[in-house]
């Protein structure tokens, strides 16, 4: 059973035998994993370990690869081919959390961190012009961990920038965390299993 360690006897099989799943058999768990968004290469880190960006996140899509089909016409049939790769936006969501002090000061270091990748170093806000890619431009690595916390697989995610900011909506009804909700584009994703 996944997630637990019940041994199974061959006799409790029927017919002695000792074949089946493994009773040590662990799943992977959607609620593993780390986002971390490293600093370009020429600031900050250099590009070597990185801010860890969403402390408290709540959801993250995983990078996918869609392929458009080219289609060739010969007599009656169509033929499909591959064409051209691109890669789906990673949506990702994070709580908005309190770092409280005593005057009651908020500071949410994860939403200040993305405003700021977002505002200043991806949009100059008075020319309405976009910087120079090297500013905006980051490197992310979204890791699955198992119940240890070692990695099970890692995604290296080049060139991302975040095309989308979401806050959640506010109402005095509703009594949900905050959120707030971020589309991520990039280049390429590269997946690595340990």
């Amino acid at each position: 059973m996944p997630g637990f360690n019940i041994p199974m006897e061959a006799s409790s099989c029927g017919a002695g035998s000792s074949s089946g799943p493994s009773h040590t058999t662990e799943t992977a768990r959607k609620h593993r994993y780390e986002l971390e968004v490293l600093e370009p290469l020429g600031q900050g880190s250099q590009g070597q370990g990185g801010d860890s960006l969403l402390l408290f996140l709540k959801k993250c899509t995983r990078p996918s690869i869609e392929i458009d089909e080219i289609v060739i016409h010969s007599g009656q049939d169509e033929l499909f081919r591959p064409g051209k790769q691109h890669w789906k936006p990673i949506e990702f969501t994070f709580y908005e959390k309190l770092k409280g002090s005593k005057n009651g000061s908020l500071n949410d270091e994860c939403a200040e961190k993305i405003w700021k990748w977002w505002a200043n170093a991806m949009i100059d806000v008075k020319t309405s012009l976009h910087k120079p890619p090297s500013q905006y431009l980051k490197d992310t690595q979204l890791t699955m961990l198992d119940g240890d916390g070692s990695s099970v697989w890692k995604y290296y995610i080049y060139d991302c920038w975040p095309s989308k900011i979401s806050p959640s909506d506010l109402s005095y009804t509703d009594t949900d965390i905050a959120e707030i909700s971020v589309t991520l584009r990039y280049s390429k994703a590269w997946e690595v299993r340990k």
